[in-house]
């Protein structure tokens, strides 16, 4: 139960910060042509993937329970499943949708820049924190 937990914030903050990024993106009037030159696939498509992304790695990892969260690899698939998930169905539906190659890419990488980085980062605090047989967080 405690990696549903974790998921279940996940798919939230990706569903919210898709929901967020599209409106933001209709509000500025973003055209297609601006979501293909470069600097609109960095600032409209990698910028909002790499805060989501960290987002999603950051609220599964505070949301994974304590005693759980001492298993590493129990505490990396409760943080990357479904980072990885939506990564890899970003590359499908790019695929399948003929999306430039370039704003697949940077997609990609933006995501695994924004998730892998926090969740390393997040179990090396963990890590050097002494442990008090207390729940701590992080």
């Amino acid at each position: 139960m405690d990696l549903v937990r974790a998921w279940t914030a996940a798919i939230l903050v990706v569903v919210a910060g898709s929901i967020g990024t599209a409106g933001i993106a209709v509000s500025a009037a973003v055209s297609k042509d601006d979501l293909e030159s470069v600097t609109g696939v960095l600032l409209w498509t990698a910028l909002p993937t790499f805060v989501v992304f960290a987002l999603m790695a950051l609220v599964s990892a505070v949301v994974h329970p304590s005693p759980q969260r001492e298993n590493a690899g129990r505490h990396a698939l409760a943080v990357l499943l479904v980072p990885g998930l939506a990564t890899l169905l970003g590359i499908v539906l790019g695929l399948v949708q003929g999306s430039p190659a370039q704003t697949t890419a940077a997609s990609t990488i933006a995501g695994l820049l924004g998730a892998v980085p926090t969740w390393w980062l997040l179990a090396r605090r963990r890590a050097r924190r002494p442990s008090t047989g207390a729940y701590t967080g992080y």
